[in-house]
């Protein structure tokens, strides 16, 4: 598993790629940046902000395996928690609503996960019948 010898968050002076969702982070953009070590090899590592919240949010980083988690996890993730709650089977694909990029389907699912929180499961629930 990757150690990380330091994290932080600074505002970005040029465009970077973001490593999770594959997506630029633009300039004046605030974002995560990691320099890891993993096998004797030190690396930078950057990614939105929003993207390492939300592998966080959705345990990501629980099934990986000693190398870390790396982009097509994250967004093989994405897809698969988009698939199993936005979900139309009327037209057996997910809502056009849900078909982003993955940057923006991060910070999407970032935005219902905090609404779940502030009205508790019951009203996700209510909410799912009312969109279908």
């Amino acid at each position: 598993m990757p150690t990380i010898l330091r994290e932080t968050y600074p505002t970005a002076r040029k465009e970077h790629g973001c490593e999770f969702c594959c997506e630029k982070i633009a300039i004046g953009q605030k974002y995560v940046r990691q320099t890891n070590i993993y096998d004797g090899t030190i690396y930078d590592f950057v990614t939105h902000q929003e993207c390492n919240e939300v592998a966080h949010e959705l345990n990501m980083y629980d099934d990986c395996d000693d190398s870390g988690l790396d982009g097509d996890s994250f967004r093989e993730n994405l897809n698969a928690y988009v698939y199993v709650n936005h979900y139309n089977e009327h037209t057996d694909d997910v809502y056009t609503s849900w078909q982003l990029n993955h940057y923006e389907i991060a910070k999407k699912i970032l935005k219902e996960l905090k609404t779940e929180k502030q009205n508790g499961p019951y009203n996700k629930i209510q909410r799912q019948k009312h969109i279908r």
